[in-house]
């Protein structure tokens, strides 16, 4: 199994293994080894952060060793995770480095790599990479006129704005919206852009100092958005995570539209044959969308599972429950700004309410993320056993995912049905069998 790479990237907390500055040394000569390889030796790297204090750590430490190996470095700065997977096509770099732990608190961090067409890694890439800095490579460092260079990119940012604005014309309409930035990359990007297009914009957690990155804000804390929205006496409200590839919208009664919901209004605005989400769907969608005549197709957990699909199929639209909207016209990877003036798009469209997009009931869910310090119980026979039977139990009503966080020391159950006092003894039971095997 890959120990360095989880669901989204590297993640761990800051300057402890594998986030620190001696692992950025080992991880850059992995890159560069692997992905720099042009006509005059060199490669071309562009980097982004989010707000949190570490950031300035690990950006320092992976442009120093990047430089050291001999690759040019284009920083730009704070920065959405859509921004950095962009550029980096846009640029035709050899690999994107955004330094994010996405919705996590701030005391953690992360790496996730584009490869240079703006996607994320497979996993025999990331397997590759983790082999090479775990075993270290031949890279040698570089010396002379072959050391590499920084740039700093203040237009980089101006280019994904563009995008964004070049991509909708809203005639100015007069709507009042709630944004809460979550203190991270989208604070002083989405606030202006929205107000750009004309709409009356209350801005809220758009203040980032570092450490207040997804606290009690953004789409994990997503009641912040929906006391907002009725305080305000909004229209409709948007919440991003730190870094900006999530995405949740609040309906003008502060009720949470989630990832489902966001593609099940994408898939009624244009004629698809089929659209992409993760197991994680809810089953209300999957029958939505059967009523429209479009297929869905479930991946692994992982926004760039659905992205790996959507490459080559004809879906034009993919989604996870958590806030991960990828739309293939724009990116092959999540934008939760362009996700939500989509969906913005689509209501002032339709002259529909923001709660009117309210597609489908969702079937009832119980979920818990049990605490486990070895994630190998997951092997033992009662576990197993167990799973296999409360799976058959609700077959064909429900359903029962039992998996490993790819970020955490978690395991996380969910379960779904008709029936919430049953889920809820299922999910109870499950995890006194792991409990008890600890």
């Amino acid at each position: 199994m890959r120990r360095l790479f989880g669901t989204d990237g590297i993640r761990g907390v800051a300057n402890e293994y594998p986030l620190t500055v001696d692992f950025c040394w080992k991880l850059a000569a992995a890159l560069v080894e692997k992905f720099c390889k042009s006509e005059n030796g060199r490669g071309l790297v562009v980097m982004g952060k989010d707000t949190r204090i570490s950031g300035d750590m690990l950006e320092h430490a992976l442009t120093a060793s990047l430089c050291s190996f001999g690759a040019d470095v284009k920083l730009l700065g704070v920065a959405p995770t859509p921004a950095v997977s962009m550029l980096t096509s846009k640029l035709r770099a050899s690999v994107g480095i955004m330094i994010s732990a996405s919705h996590n608190p701030f005391y953690d961090n992360g790496i996730k790599l584009f490869n240079r067409y703006g996607l994320k890694l497979s996993d025999e890439e990331e397997s590759e990479l983790e082999k090479m800095t775990t075993n270290g490579t031949r890279r040698r460092v570089a010396t002379g006129a072959d050391l590499g260079r920084v740039f700093g990119d203040s237009s980089g940012l101006d280019s994904y704005r563009a995008e964004i604005k070049n991509s909708f014309d809203f005639y100015n309409a007069k709507i009042k919206i709630v944004l809460d930035s979550a203190n991270g990359s989208f604070s002083n990007i989405a606030p202006n852009i929205f107000r750009e297009f004309g709409f009356e914009v209350i801005s809220i957690n758009d203040s980032p100092n570092g450490t207040n990155i997804n606290e009690n804000c953004g789409v994990t804390n997503s009641h912040v958005l929906s006391e907002a929205v009725a305080y305000h006496k909004a229209d409709v409200g948007i919440a991003f995570d730190g870094d900006g590839d999530r995405v949740f919208l609040a309906d003008e009664n502060g009720k949470i539209l989630d990832g489902d919901q966001i593609l099940a209004i994408l898939a009624k605005s244009e004629e698809n044959s089929e659209v992409v989400s993760t197991i994680m769907s809810n089953f209300g969608l999957e029958k939505y969308l059967t009523s429209l005549g479009t297929k869905l197709i479930k991946t692994n957990v992982g926004d760039r599972y659905v992205s790996e699909y959507m490459r080559s199929g004809d879906a034009k639209f993919g989604a996870e429950p958590s806030g991960h909207v990828v739309i293939k016209s724009h990116l092959l990877t999540g934008d939760g700004l362009f996700a939500g003036l989509k969906v913005i798009e689509y209501m002032l469209k339709s002259r529909k309410k923001c709660s009117q997009l309210y597609l489908f009931r969702p079937f009832p869910t119980v979920s818990k993320n049990l605490r486990i310090s070895n994630k190998s119980v997951l092997l033992h026979s009662d576990v197993k056993k167990a799973i296999q039977k409360f799976s058959e139990r609700l077959e064909g009503r429900g359903k029962l995912i039992v998996r490993p966080s790819g970020t955490e020391p978690v395991v996380r159950i969910l379960a779904e049905g008709e029936n919430p006092a049953e889920l809820q003894k299922i999910v109870d039971e499950l995890s006194q069998i792991m409990g008890n095997l600890q």
